[in-house]
C-alpha cells in the first residue's frame, strides 16, 4: 500500500456556515430549447444522499448531495475555506440545534450564480440533518494542503485529506498507481470547468447528449464515486492534455444545461501516465470513509 507526508501536515482550523438553497433565476433553458425548473444546489438535502444513483430526481439539475457550505468573513477568508479544506476532513457544528455533531467533507462544487457561489459539501447523518438550521456555523480540522504519495512527487494531490486517499486502496506496482475507480471518462464528453484552478469547485460531465449517458456508462454512476478523466490534466488548472489523467470523485448530479453536466471534485492528476485507473464497484467514498 501507499504511504504519504502526512506526519508532516500542517492541521488548521476554518470555519464555515450552511448556506441557502439558490437558483440563477426562476426557469432556464435546457440545451433542447425547454424551460426547466432547476432544483438542488445549496441548502440542506435530506434525501440526497453519497452512494445513491444521480439520474432520476425529479427537476433536479446539478443538484449538490448533503449539506451545502461556504466559508465566512470576506473574500480571502472564505476562500481559504473553499481551497484548504479537503475530502474526508471532519467537520464539527459550532451552533443551533445540532452543535457538537460531526460530519465529513464529500466534495467541492462551483456554480455561477450572482457572488460566484462556491460549495463545501458536508455529510451528516439523519439525526443532525434534522436538526440543523440554514446559517448554522461549523469547524473544519483541515489538513489537506501540501499532502503527496511518497515516490511520486509528480502526481498532484488536490482536495484530498491523508484518510482519503490511504483509505482509496491505490497500489504502487512497477512505478506506477493503480487507483480503482467506478468509470473511466474520455475528454470529449467533459465540459464546463476547463481553465479552473484544482482546489476548488469541480470540472463537468456534459450530459446535453443523451446517447452520450448510455455510451460511455454514466447512467449507473452514484454520488461519491469515484471516476478517472482520461486526457483531461488538473496540475495547474484544468485542461486538455493528451496523456494526462485526473482522478475525481462526483459531487454534483447531471444537468440538461449546455456544456454542463455532472461535476467532478477533483482528487489526483498527473500528466505522464503515472495512474492507473482500475475498475472497482466498491470505488465510492461512503466505502472509503464509511459514512453512515
Amino acid at each position: 500500500m501507499i504511504k504519504t507526508n502526512k506526519d508532516k501536515l500542517l492541521t488548521l482550523a476554518f470555519q464555515g456556515q450552511v448556506v441557502p438553497a439558490q437558483v440563477v433565476r426562476t426557469y432556464q433553458a435546457t440545451w433542447d430549447g425547454r424551460a426547466k425548473m432547476c432544483i438542488g444546489i445549496g441548502g440542506i438535502n435530506y434525501n440526497l444522499k453519497t452512494g445513491m444513483e444521480v439520474f432520476g430526481w425529479a427537476n433536479g439539475d446539478r443538484a449538490e448531495p448533503g449539506v451545502s457550505t461556504d466559508g465566512v468573513g470576506n473574500d480571502g477568508q472564505k476562500n481559504g475555506y473553499r481551497q484548504k479544506t479537503g475530502v474526508g476532513n471532519t467537520v464539527q457544528v459550532t451552533s443551533g440545534d445540532a452543535k457538537g455533531d460531526y460530519g465529513t467533507i464529500i466534495g467541492k462544487h462551483g456554480y455561477r450564480l450572482p457572488g460566484n457561489a462556491q460549495h463545501v459539501l458536508v455529510h451528516f447523518n439523519d439525526g443532525t440533518l434534522d436538526n440543523l438550521n440554514i446559517d448554522d456555523k461549523l469547524k473544519v480540522k483541515a489538513r489537506c494542503i501540501g499532502l503527496k504519495i511518497n515516490g511520486y512527487d509528480d502526481v498532484m494531490v488536490h482536495s484530498s485529506s491523508p484518510e482519503l486517499i490511504e483509505g482509496m486502496g491505490i497500489e504502487d506496482v512497477k512505478g506506477k498507481l493503480k487507483v480503482p475507480v467506478a468509470l473511466e471518462v474520455p475528454a470529449k464528453i467533459v465540459g464546463a470547468g476547463y481553465g479552473t484552478q484544482a482546489h476548488s469547485s469541480h470540472i463537468d460531465i456534459q450530459t446535453c447528449y443523451p446517447p452520450d449517458i448510455k455510451e460511455y456508462g454514466l447512467d449507473g454512476l452514484r454520488f461519491g464515486d469515484i471516476v478517472a478523466l482520461r486526457d483531461v490534466s488538473c496540475n495547474y488548472g484544468r485542461h486538455y492534455y493528451r496523456g494526462a489523467t485526473t482522478i475525481g470523485i462526483i459531487c454534483s448530479g447531471p444537468s440538461e444545461i449546455s456544456g454542463q453536466g455532472i461535476g467532478v471534485t477533483t482528487i489526483l492528476s498527473n500528466l505522464e501516465g503515472k495512474l492507473d485507473p482500475v475498475e472497482s464497484k466498491d470505488a465510492n467514498l461512503k466505502n472509503i470513509l464509511e459514512l453512515e
